[in-house]
């Protein structure tokens, strides 16, 4: 699949989360949404990766492209928030700690999982 249906996949998942948020009365984001849906897309095999893998690959390979306007936001407003750097800072940390956390901890469920079920597979074999 050429990259521009690939992309119009994502984008369609993507607008369908948003018309889907609409209807929801804005109580979850869009974005999330469309997540979900292309999520319940690739298990149920609807969309295949290979499918939407390129352009997914390109945006990834290029998210920090897409921060800039963020970072730049920051900088408009940063008179207003520079009495509360070290607290925002703060945050960042802690909030990153706590992800990475969360991840170790998934990451080690995960294996013994994996073990786990190759452990029944093997014993049955």
């Amino acid at each position: 699949m050429t990259y521009l249906k690939q992309l119009a996949v994502l984008l369609a998942c993507c607008a369908a989360g948003e018309a889907l948020s609409l209807l929801l009365g804005g109580r979850l984001p869009g974005n999330v949404l469309g997540l979900a849906l292309l999520l319940v897309l690739l298990l149920t095999g609807v969309i295949r990766p290979r499918h939407i893998e390129g352009a997914a690959d390109f945006l990834l390979q290029n998210m920090a492209f897409f921060c800039l306007p963020l970072g730049l936001s920051v900088l408009d407003i940063f008179d207003q928030i520079k009495g509360e750097v070290l607290a925002i800072f703060a945050v960042c940390v802690l909030t990153t700690l706590c992800t990475a956390a969360a991840t170790a901890l998934t990451v080690r469920l995960v294996c013994a999982v994996q073990r786990r079920m190759r452990g029944e597979v093997s014993d049955r074999a």
